[in-house]
């Protein structure tokens, strides 16, 4: 079935007035066809896809229309939509773990929606609930069926997670299962809405070679939400490019990256930090997003547009027809011909100008790579040594969790651990910046919790300044204030019911600050950050995605910590708030010379954060060295397959991604953790742990690092 969307306008009422979230966008996914729709956060891609679906309450739908199969979703009757929800339309959510119902297993709840598309108006649970019984997988036809359906979306050994609870799914596996209840229905069209968003490299490449395979056998149309263009590039077919609620460009997917018309396009793919050297500031777009008030009666980004003339502002932009089946909403023609590397230089020297222009990496070429400036960012080799002390330092630290009962385990002798972090050493210095990657649930959160004092090792050390420190409770205040930590959603770990101000205050009273003195610092860390004083009194919600990250950094530093632990600070940002952010954090870096702890599932954001990165696998880690060296010559099968799984910008499949599922932290094998999923394994790698080996001027824990790294590097 054929959607089209025609001059949407979808507006929501407020207590300070309408907020204009949708403002005439029109564009079509035919049947069996992937697009894909992307934008800065707020230009109205989700609630278009929400409108589609008719679940966007409290919007209202103020013009055109949505028709899907000859039917106008706009005007038709809720027995009309309900049924269309249950058999022919899907959508997939970003967050998982808010979208499943953690009191029902997965099975259940898959079993739910093959129950919906053979009656749409059944509703299971309340009749269920009503009768005082839990919903169940049902007959064995229904369990045979969600079985299959959990082995279509990749979920290992789905006899044995049937009936497992959704906390009990890693993040990328929650994803698999909300992919699943979604299929039940045999959609025609499928709407995913970030559906990669903080997935590390291979659960995203299986997620979306899934998707690709999905989509071929079922036929069904896909509208791909995502802020990623790289993810966007791999899967779609054609690419829809959102400004404002309006669709400023359109066009086959191989076509319009390579050649952009609109300055908006040209700018978003400018912000990519795959298309900067390491360390280099990052090209932003100038001005601010749309706030959702009423659209200007010209073009909608004449404000930010750096080909704007008077006549932009003046009269509706008309959609022009480009050759390649392209189309673009501005008629300057300078505009649409401008080479897009010379904007991004214009964009980068108007970045410089301004308030990022200190934090820059002064970046020398060594041996055809990019490393940082001796003078600003000591990087040193595997060995750690260099002639400054480090600021931290992790020497065998290893961190467990009791997986059973402690009152059983004394009665029956027994004491069952899972092991998150394995023996894991590690050196950190001032103004450098150390990449923490791998797949989720490798342990890099609980590592990076361990070194900000939230969890206690269970067994080795960590030091701060040369001196051994434990957690929270054992620390002394000044070994507290010596790390500051940035965690992944900045909106969920700000109290909303307390101003930007009060939040930002709440370590410094804990630290026994003075009411003037905290005051005075509040005024300098939003100074810091580049957020103007009134924003003190304003509430998280009040904030957009960037501004919020910036006041979780600002509330990190508000201290004066050593270190920062960055836990995916920018994941769920669009490049643009991404590219601002990343230069505000090489600017702060510069001038108080912090080190960086950077977690991320972004290797192409840490290749140019980085100076050292640190490759992690069930709890160990398996190579260590230069990030121009490990992200370009890996010397671990591991880091190869997590580098060959990033989306290559192209619009064909990308690399081949990584066989099978990390093994259970309860039953880890022998040997080399990685084997099973080695492709260079044999019997010694079964049965024996590798050693550390030096490869140039990294360190990894392989039989055959040698070998690998020399075979990586002739393909």
């Amino acid at each position: 079935m054929r959607l089209d969307v025609s001059d949407l306008h979808v507006r929501f009422r407020t207590r300070s007035g309408p907020v204009h979230a949708v403002n005439g966008a029109s564009f079509a996914v035919d049947s069996g066809e992937i697009v894909g729709l992307v934008g800065e956060s707020g230009c109205g891609k989700s609630v278009t896809a929400r409108s589609i679906i008719r679940l966007e309450d409290p919007g209202e739908i103020t013009g055109g229309s949505i028709e899907f199969g000859g039917t106008d979703l706009t005007s038709a009757d809720d027995r009309t939509l309900q049924r269309l929800r249950g058999r022919e339309l899907a959508m997939v959510f970003q967050d998982p773990e808010t979208t499943l119902n953690p009191t029902y297993t997965v099975g259940e709840q898959i079993a739910e929606a093959l129950r919906v598309r053979r009656d749409p108006d059944d509703q299971p649970f309340l009749r269920e609930l009503l009768a005082g019984v839990r919903s169940r997988v049902g007959s064995k036809r229904t369990r045979k069926r969600v079985l299959e359906l959990l082995r279509e979306v990749g979920i290992p050994r789905p006899e044995e997670r049937i009936d497992d609870y959704p906390h009990q799914f890693s993040g990328g596996m929650r994803q698999r299962v909300m992919l699943a209840i979604a299929l039940a229905r045999r959609p025609s069209l499928l709407i995913a809405d970030e559906p990669t968003t903080a997935l590390d490299t291979t659960t995203q490449a299986a997620i979306l070679e899934r998707l690709a395979t999905l989509n071929d056998e079922y036929g069904m149309g896909l509208l791909l939400i995502s802020h990623d263009l790289d993810v966007v590039s791999q899967l779609c077919d054609r690419i829809v490019v959102m400004y404002d609620g309006v669709v400023v460009e359109s066009g086959p997917t191989r076509e319009l990256l390579s050649r952009p018309a609109h300055p908006y396009t040209k700018a978003l793919l400018g912000c990519l930090p795959g298309r900067s050297e390491p360390g280099e500031t990052l090209p932003t777009v100038g001005g601010s997003p749309p706030d959702g008030s009423p659209p200007p009666a010209g073009c909608v980004f004449a404000d930010r547009c750096p080909f704007a003339r008077e006549g932009c502002r003046e009269g509706d932009q008309p959609a022009l027809e480009l050759e390649g089946e392209r189309t673009v909403r501005c008629d300057v023609s300078e505009a649409r011909g401008a080479d897009l590397e010379a904007m991004r230089e214009a964009t980068i020297a108007d970045v410089a100008e301004g308030p990022d222009a200190g934090g820059r990496k002064a970046a020398v070429a060594v041996d055809g790579g990019v490393q940082a400036d001796s003078s600003t960012a000591p990087t040193p080799g595997p060995s750690g040594s260099t002639v400054d002390r480090p600021v931290l330092e992790l020497e065998g630290v290893t961190k467990s969790f009791r997986t059973t009962d402690a009152v059983l385990d004394r009665i029956l002798g027994t004491d069952e651990r899972l092991t998150a972090v394995d023996d894991v050493s590690l050196e950190l210095r001032a103004g450098e910046t150390l990449g923490l990657v791998g797949e989720s649930g490798c342990g890099k959160s609980t590592l990076a919790r361990v070194i900000a004092g939230l969890e206690s090792p269970t067994a080795g050390t960590v030091r701060l300044d040369g001196e051994a420190v434990g957690d929270v409770d054992s620390r002394r205040d000044d070994q507290l204030a010596d790390v500051g930590v940035v965690f992944q959603n900045p909106g969920t770990s700000l109290n909303p019911k307390r101003t930007v101000g009060e939040s930002l205050a709440e370590p410094l009273l804990e630290a026994g600050w003075g009411e003037r003195r905290r005051n005075e610092r509040v005024e300098e860390l939003l100074s810091l950050v580049e957020l103007p004083p009134e924003f003190a009194d304003r509430y998280p919600r009040q904030l957009s995605g960037g501004q919020l990250q910036r006041v979780a950094i600002a509330r990190a530093l508000a201290v004066s910590p050593a270190v920062l632990v960055l836990d995916e600070p920018t994941a769920a940002l669009d490049v643009s708030v991404q590219a601002t952010v990343l230069n505000l954090l090489a600017r702060l870096q510069a001038e108080l010379d912090l080190a960086y702890l950077f977690v991320s599932h972004d290797l192409e954001v840490v290749r140019h954060v980085a100076d050292r990165v640190a490759t992690m696998y069930l709890g160990r880690l398996l190579e260590v060295g230069p990030a121009s060296q490990v992200l370009s010559e890996p010397a671990h099968p591991y880091t190869a397959a997590l580098l060959e799984a990033i989306p290559d910008g192209e619009a064909t499949a990308g690399g081949a991604g990584l066989a099978g599922e990390p093994p259970s932290p309860t039953d880890p094998p022998s040997g080399c953790a990685f084997h099973p999923r080695c492709p260079m394994a044999d019997d010694d790698c079964a049965t024996s742990e590798p050693a550390w080996e030096t490869v140039g001027d990294a360190s990894s824990r392989c039989h055959y690092a040698d070998d690998f790294a020399d075979e990586h590097d002739e393909n």
